[in-house]
């Protein structure tokens, strides 16, 4: 399992590349869709948190089931992730 350090490391920088790829979208694109976009980066930062939350506050169980949680984290991280690129690439 990785460690609670590196997985915060990731999804951080995961949070950041969406940030980053919405303001060069705001930039470079016509001004119509700001408010989809700026919401987008809103949910970015929200997922951002939560995931973060979940890192530290892990429950008490048996070995299996705090594996299971942080797979369950990893999982989250990359499906809301792609959610946001998908919606911010239409």
């Amino acid at each position: 399992m990785a460690s609670c350090k590196n997985l915060k490391k990731d999804i951080n920088f995961l949070a950041q590349q969406i940030m980053t790829e919405g303001f060069s979208y705001l930039e470079y694109s016509p001004v119509n869709n700001q408010e989809n976009v700026l919401e987008i980066l809103h949910e970015a930062e929200q997922i951002r948190q939560q995931l973060i939350y979940r890192v530290n506050h892990l429950p008490k169980g048996t070995k299996q089931e705090i594996k299971q949680y942080y797979k369950d984290i990893v999982d989250d991280l990359y499906k809301l992730n792609i959610e946001l690129l998908d919606r911010l690439n239409n």
